[in-house]
């Protein structure tokens, strides 16, 4: 029940959120005004005071701990309770408010730290590239993509060759330093709509939606040569192996084209090392 509120919230707009919650504040209101000051509506204040924190931000969250409290002071009033002094009425309504705005402080932190959680479990700490679990997601979604729009999709591994004498003969420093340059390089050499993910080791992926062989050729002679300009003039010159397969028509699952392009690319490595190949695939995973 909670996943479907939850998605059925995220689907509305700020406004709409804010309206949610500033009715139910005056529902609560009105509840707590007709339930007489005797009985407590606090806790139920705080339910539009949390969706507007986790939903719309701190400017409605503000507004809403704002109404929050008014809301209760007028319903209080309203139902009769007589305070001895005016201090006495201030001093609630200003600790009511506190106690809204630390509980709406205290979510929207909590809402920062997942947020950023989620994003660092979807980034590679070393390149700042995507991950397998992002390009995993990615993959998904562009299949999705390109079956419904009926367009071509291209997938590339590319391989560093010979890493492991880089990191022997100069050392982890220089091993890291060269895969910060490869994942920036391929960055650079994309469209915005293209992703650029870090597999693990040396190991990078390209995925390539709307893009034909042709366009793939192009792209990736682009990226290679742009990769071998990074090293030029460095000590440590890494060459690379590349398989790269296109789908006129996407596969039937994700599986197919990592394995292709996985596939393909060591047979590169087979045949020599600092290649690349390219297949197109009329689609079904052929």
């Amino acid at each position: 029940m909670l996943n479907a509120i939850d998605r059925f919230l995220s689907r509305l707009s700020r406004a709409s959120i804010v309206a949610l919650s500033v009715t139910a504040v005056l529902i609560t209101g009105l509840l707590d005004r007709v339930s007489g000051f005797e009985l407590s509506f606090s806790l139920f204040y705080l339910a539009p005071t949390a969706v507007a924190a986790w939903y719309a931000g701190r400017r409605a969250s503000t507004l809403i701990t704002l109404l929050s409290a008014a809301a209760w002071l007028a319903a209080d009033l309203g139902a009769g309770h007589i305070y001895s002094s005016n201090a006495i009425v201030a001093w609630n309504t200003i600790t009511r408010l506190c106690v809204f705005l630390i509980f709406a402080e205290l979510l929207l932190a909590l809402r920062t730290l997942l947020a950023s959680s989620e994003r660092l479990a979807r980034i590679d700490a070393l390149t700042g590239l995507a991950n397998r679990r992002a390009f995993d997601e990615q993959l998904q979604y562009c299949l999705a993509l390109a079956s419904r729009e009926h367009r071509p999709l291209t997938l590339a591994y590319l391989d560093l060759d010979d890493f492991k004498r880089i990191n022997d003969e100069h050392g982890h420093a220089a091993g890291d330093r060269a895969l910060r340059v490869v994942a920036h390089t391929l960055s650079q050499a994309v469209r915005r709509s293209d992703t650029v993910a870090r597999l693990g080791g040396d190991e990078f992926a390209l995925l390539l939606p709307g893009t034909d062989r042709a366009g793939a050729e192009s792209l990736i002679a682009k990226a290679r040569q742009s990769i071998y300009a990074a090293f030029r003039s460095g000590t440590v010159t890494p060459t690379c192996s590349i398989g790269a397969v296109t789908f006129l028509e996407p596969p039937p699952d994700a599986e197919g084209m990592i394995s292709a392009a996985d596939a393909l690319m060591y047979e590169v490595k087979m045949r020599g090392k600092n290649g690349v190949a390219f297949v197109q695939s009329p689609g079904g995973g052929g």
